[in-house]
């Protein structure tokens, strides 16, 4: 495992933002009343439901849901949040940059659920861990990249970039849209996508052994609208390609498809503890 590269990368890039001059003005999406609310925590519950492949590489489509947990001081987050950021923790930010632990949780897959999984074994639950930064390099702008190590799942490196545009629109209205890459290591791809000698016997797939690099590519747009203060709704839209050994895996060309797209809606509700 490669975990004391994730504190290492967290540091570097921690450092290299707090150098970079600020933007004219200071980031913050909150509407007019989130910004004078009283700085006590708030804690923010929410449930989101989407449409997107079954599992990676596939091209049948499956309904899921997620839940959305967030505690903050202050009504609301003044920096852009998208339906496939993963979980973060913000620890050091400046007017325009922010870093901090990021989180993702993998489910279970399980072969007996999906028939074009028959013979490839099960893949056991497992989740990523470690951190995320994001700057402004102008008021409408964000990029964003995160360096994550797996676990239990897979043990591989694996990594995201991101560039949004967004804007608000009047006091209710939030839109954004951007492109997305990611990279995964050696052990991910081979876990979620290789066939080995007894799983090619067992499923009729050719052998694949998969390797390490770009893992897909692509797209996402988001709108958000705000309620009130306190309730907001969003609804997103992505699509990607794999790229790399993922999408030259037998299990992605001979049952599944390397185009993936996603839709899905969320609500999320904000409460003050009054602490």
């Amino acid at each position: 495992m490669r975990l004391p590269v994730i504190p290492a990368s967290i540091a570097m890039v921690s450092i290299a933002l707090s150098t970079l001059p600020a933007v004219a003005q200071q980031i913050d999406l909150r509407s007019p009343e989130a910004r004078t609310a009283p700085r006590t925590w708030n804690v923010s519950l929410g449930l989101g439901v989407g449409v997107g492949p079954a599992f990676l590489g596939s091209k049948r489509g499956a309904v899921s849901f997620r839940p959305i947990i967030s505690i903050g001081r202050g009504l609301g987050s003044r920096w852009l949040s998208v339906a496939d950021d993963n979980i973060g923790i913000g620890l050091i930010e400046g007017d325009n940059w922010r870093a901090g632990v990021a989180g993702k949780l993998l489910w279970e897959r399980r072969a007996s659920d999906h028939s074009e999984l028959r013979g490839l074994g099960n893949v056991r639950f497992g989740g990523e861990i470690g951190g995320f930064a994001e700057f402004y390099p102008l008021p409408w702008l964000r990029a964003r990249g995160e360096i994550r190590q797996g676990l239990f799942a897979h043990d591989a490196l694996m990594g995201d970039i991101k560039l949004d545009a967004f804007a608000r629109l009047g006091e209710r209205w939030i839109v954004s849209a951007g492109p997305r890459m990611s990279f995964a290591g050696r052990d991910f791809t081979q876990t979620y996508l290789g066939v080995t000698a007894q799983q090619s016997v067992q499923s009729g797939l050719p052998a694949f052994k998969a390797g390490h690099g770009l893992l897909s590519y692509g797209a996402a747009a988001q709108v958000t609208y705000q309620w009130t203060p306190r309730l907001e709704t969003s609804a997103f839209v992505q699509a990607t390609r794999l790229a790399g050994d993922a999408a030259d895996s037998p299990l992605v060309k001979q049952k599944g498809s390397a185009n993936q797209f996603s839709l899905g809606s969320s609500l999320r509700w904000t409460f003050d503890t009054g602490y």
